[in-house]
């Protein structure tokens, strides 16, 4: 984030942040109203860009289509139930084996598993696209606008 003279140089956050944190944060930012009847899943960053202390997220959930994972800050687990060591990424995701009997690893697999129960993503409205997150006709829009 590069705001002079309201968040610092070179600060650097290692708050998660999801994608549906940037609606509340920019309303609290340009201090509007949200609306009061719809349910918001994204929580404001605003205070960490000021550098003031936030509430920061314990998880985070990513879905692209059919393919999901909750994250935590070193532990990411996916749809197919594969354990990640994200200790090293973003350039590295280090795979946990499925037999582990890492008392961390399997600790964080319990506490991601039950987030994952709570949100059940499974249950959730499908993409009716081809599965990896582009919707459904895109290559036939694309075909008509190449032929036009």
């Amino acid at each position: 984030m590069n705001w002079p003279g309201k968040t610092p140089a070179g600060k650097l956050s290692h708050d998660l942040v999801d994608s549906t944190d940037f609606v509340p944060t920019f309303a609290e930012l340009c201090e509007a109203k949200l609306p009061e009847n719809k349910i918001m899943d994204g929580q404001s960053f605003a205070p960490q860009i000021r550098n003031q202390k936030g509430k920061a997220r314990n998880w985070i959930f990513i879905q692209l289509a059919r393919k999901w994972y909750v994250r935590d800050a070193k532990w990411k687990l996916n749809q197919a139930g594969e354990l990640f060591d994200m200790t090293k990424a973003p350039f590295q995701e280090l795979l946990v084996a499925a037999d582990t009997k890492d008392a961390a690893a399997l600790a964080a697999r319990k506490r991601l598993q039950g987030v994952l129960d709570k949100l059940n993503p499974a249950e959730g409205i499908l993409d009716d696209g081809d599965g990896t997150g582009r919707h459904k006709g895109r290559e036939e829009k694309k075909k008509k606008r190449n032929q036009a």
